[in-house]
């Protein structure tokens, strides 16, 4: 990264709560702290299952504790940078602007419907998949909303650290880089648990790599969620529809992934990530935009 460039009071800055030199803490130290917290917390869960060959009901099990160690190590990283605004203001937790975390929120409930959507007809028309609907699907559609609404018990703790305070922290660099490097650090943190997974047969090796692109490309769109409505809540509410729909599309719509031949399946992959990508890129630049906006208007 390079180095910040100073900016005014009356700048905005997409998705931020320290927005001047005065009052925000230096990133580095934030990244340090953060990281370092998060890889011990994430260390002591994982290494024991991994010394004693835990199976992938195991690892799994340890999912919902690992999902609040971003939470807990951007508390430690507010600790150690010094508390210069409020954890649950650096972390966008509050204020909780409503009108734009609804608006926001329903965007993000369009775009996760019209992700899969796409993907699948894509896929079909390429002749990668084959349509095939499973015979509980009809009964799991109205399930897809509230299974979302309880997954964000869990992945709110994920988004407090990624998409809140280190969205904040390093949002001075421009959104796209700081959406990037988010990314590919979530993503990093994901490897340890997709291997164990893969060590007990549970998830094939090409799987783990697709899940770790797909992570990368998902990122964009959550760090976009956070920049529209300057709130770690859309993001959250996006985190969990990216885990039900997407879900429910590819198991219950289609042939599944792990019955795909390599062609098919990197095909496949393929067209999720363009998908996605597309997506996540539009809604970036969409933020960054309605930043200029708000810039414009308050000069």
């Amino acid at each position: 990264m390079t180095a910040p460039r100073s900016r005014t009071s009356g700048d905005a800055i997409p998705g931020t709560t320290e927005a001047t030199s005065s009052t925000a803490r230096d990133p580095r130290r934030v990244l340090a702290w953060f990281a370092g917290t998060l890889t011990i917390v994430t260390a002591v869960v994982l290494v024991p299952l991994f010394a004693g060959g835990a199976d992938a009901d195991t690892f799994n099990a340890t999912v919902p504790l690992l999902s609040w160690a971003p939470a807990l190590s951007a508390f430690v990283a507010h600790l150690g940078t010094g508390r210069r605004t409020s954890f649950l203001n650096w972390s966008a937790v509050r204020p909780l602007r409503t009108g734009r975390v609804l608006r926001t929120g329903a965007l993000m409930l369009a775009v996760f419907v019209a992700i899969p959507a796409v993907i699948t007809l894509l896929s079909l028309a390429l002749g990668v998949v084959a349509w095939q609907p499973s015979g509980q699907a009809l009964r799991l559609v109205p399930l897809v909303l509230p299974l979302a609404l309880v997954g964000m018990l869990t992945v709110t703790g994920e988004e407090i650290g990624w998409r809140g305070a280190l969205h904040t922290s390093l949002a001075r660099y421009g959104l796209v880089r700081a959406s990037v490097s988010i990314g590919g650090l979530w993503a990093l943190w994901h490897l340890p648990l997709l291997l164990g997974y893969h060590l007990d047969g549970a998830m094939a090796g090409r799987e783990v790599v697709a899940t770790t692109v797909n992570l990368l490309f998902a990122a964009l769109v959550l760090s976009a969620a956070r920049a529209l409505s300057a709130s770690v809540w859309p993001a959250a509410w996006a985190h969990a529809l990216m885990n039900t729909t997407l879900v429910f599309t590819s198991s219950n719509l289609v042939t599944p992934a792990t019955e795909l031949t390599d062609g098919a399946f990197w095909t496949l992959q393929l067209v999720t990530w363009i998908v996605i990508g597309c997506a996540g890129a539009l809604l970036l630049r969409t933020a960054a935009r309605s930043s200029t906006h708000l810039t414009s208007a308050r000069s």
